[in-house]
This record gives structure tokens, sequence and C-alpha cells, in this order.
């Protein structure tokens, strides 16, 4: 990888919204960016040698690998050692994938949303304010409007303040697949 691309893939990683879907991709779990960066740094290299540099598990680091991999962000090679018989593999960023990777986690989050947001506009809601649970109109008519966890009354839900969020947050995330430089 050239040295202008691995420039721009560490700006691309202090954009919060790449954090956001990588930090998604990981499932929390941070110390994939300390792996990506490794990647960055040696360019093809064992989950070995992450390991070892990192000071963690190679369970931990497969785990992570596994998971760029499904999200096209690294690639690997395998071989078979003759003596062993044991498949050993060297992992390469394809980091460049990673603006595509963001904008279409992006989209699904959009997709998502909308039909969130479109469910909440179409529905009326009912809610137990003991148990905290939530109903459509039809399921709390199916309860004669009475909480089936502790029987008390079910009272009207107002998710106007729900539909008021998943719009900001569509508007958000529609203006930054639109403006964000590294999603052109």
């Amino acid at each position: 990888m050239g040295e202008k691309k691995v420039e721009m893939i560490y700006e691309m990683l202090n954009d919060p919204l790449v954090q956001e879907v990588l930090f998604n991709i990981f499932e929390g779990d941070e110390k994939g960016f300390e792996v990506i960066e490794v990647l960055l740094e040696k360019g093809e290299t064992t989950e070995e040698e992450i390991a070892k540099e990192l000071g963690l598990k190679l369970n931990v680091i497969r785990k992570l690998l596994y998971k760029l991999y499904d999200a096209r962000l690294v690639d690997y090679k395998r071989w078979k050692d003759e003596e062993t018989n044991w498949y050993s593999y060297t992992w390469l960023p394809t980091l460049e994938k990673l603006p595509y990777v963001v904008k279409k986690k992006i989209k699904e989050l959009i997709k998502d949303l909308e039909e969130k947001l479109e469910f909440e506009k179409n529905n009326m809601f009912f809610f137990c304010p003991k148990c905290n649970v939530r109903f459509t109109f039809e399921e709390a008519v199916d309860y004669g409007f009475t909480c089936p966890g502790c029987g008390g009354m079910l009272k009207e839900f107002d998710n106007s303040e729900l539909i008021k969020d998943l719009e900001e947050q569509l508007k958000f995330l529609k203006e930054e697949l639109k403006n964000n430089p590294f999603l052109k």
C-alpha cells in the first residue's frame, strides 16, 4: 500500500462516523483498532505476530481478523506447513475498501431507521408504567388493556419524542452520506 493511501486511511480512521462503523464491526471490541494499526504498520503479517505485538491472546486476534474479513477490510493467504501439516495465514489490510464499507453500513442503518420511523408513525402504543413494557394498539386490545406481566392497567404511550429522535438521526446520517469527504 502506498504512503499516500496509508495517510488517507489514517485520516479516515480519525473520522467519528468511520470509527462508529468500525466499532460496530468489532462488536464493541476496541482492540480491533489496534489490530488495524498493526496491519497498517506491517502491511502483511501473521496473526501470531499481531498477537505478540499487542500482547493479546491468539483467539482474540483471530476473532477480530475474521470480523474484518467479513467486512472485506482484510484479506489472507493460506499455506500448509509440510512438517506440521498445519495451515498458516498471512493477513493483509484492504482498508482502501473502507469508504465503500462505511457507505454500505450507513445505507443499511438509514433503511432500518426509516422502517422504524414508519412503524412509529403508523401505530398507536400503550405501555405498562410498572413493567415498562410497550405494546401496539392491537396487542393492547388483545390483552384487554391490561399488562400480561403484572395485571396493571396499560396507559397510552406518546412516541412523538421517539419519532423526533429517529427523524434527527436520519437527517444526520443522510447529511453525512452526502457531505462526508471520505464517502465520496
